[in-house]
């Protein structure tokens, strides 16, 4: 009677019928859908895993920076998005207008440009969005200086260009010298290698506003000769 009864127990025991393999859920599950036993098992296990077994942990520090990073955009359009100025096709068809009526009635105007030299060290040292903002902030700064009548564009990477109507070429100086403080002032509080440049005229007698454009790019490019830096 006792020899009965141990065989029922080895029969129904739960512990001695459940497989060695069903401890875990994974594997018993796949173990089920399979029906394989041993590398099956490990392999379908190995598909399902969304974390590998074997995770070679890089340290931070060993992450290089990359060299090079993308220059300042150049302008284009009619509105620069980076500044906020017009851009390069507004300021050819509104010196185009300005022309016509500086020559058909006879007013004064005067042409300006504005160049900042240096964002290139500027981007090196710090990044070229630290560049960029010194681009945008001296945009600001020669949009607070002039009229509502005048206007503002840029024209390249680092150049402006300033259309003064109803302006001589001695007065336009006054507007030259506010402009230059004012962007110094932002310029020094990015960096001490940076500084901004400029070339002004009005059209000389018995010429137009393209002659005037002529002078003030052939005076900018002078000033910009001597590098204040050195």
């Amino acid at each position: 009677m006792a020899s009965e009864i141990e065989d029922a127990l080895e029969t129904s025991s739960p512990a001695t019928s459940t497989p060695a393999h069903a401890s875990d859920p994974g594997t018993g599950q796949v173990a089920d859908r399979t029906g394989a036993a041993g590398t099956a098992v490990t392999a379908a296990d190995d598909r399902l895993r969304l974390v590998p077994r074997r995770t070679r942990m890089v340290p931070i520090s060993t992450f290089e920076v990359p060299g090079t990073i993308r220059p300042i955009p150049q302008p284009d359009g009619w509105t620069d998005v980076l500044t906020g100025a017009d851009g390069p096709r507004f300021w050819d068809r509104i010196v185009l207008s300005e022309q016509a009526r500086a020559s058909r009635y006879h007013r004064p105007v005067t042409v300006a440009y504005a160049e900042i030299v240096g964002l290139d060290r500027l981007a090196g040292q710090w990044g070229w969005d630290v560049a960029e903002r010194a681009l945008a902030a001296c945009a600001r700064r020669l949009g607070r200086e002039i009229r509502s009548s005048d206007h503002i564009a840029r024209l390249e990477q680092a150049r402006f260009g300033i259309l003064l109507t109803e302006t001589s070429e001695i007065a336009a100086i006054n507007f030259v010298e506010r402009a230059r403080a004012s962007c110094e002032r932002e310029l020094k509080a990015v960096g001490t290698d940076v500084v901004i440049g400029f070339g002004w005229a009005s059209p000389p007698a018995k010429g137009d506003l393209s002659d005037a454009v002529d002078l003030a790019l052939t005076r900018l490019a002078a000033e910009l000769a001597v590098d204040p830096l050195a």
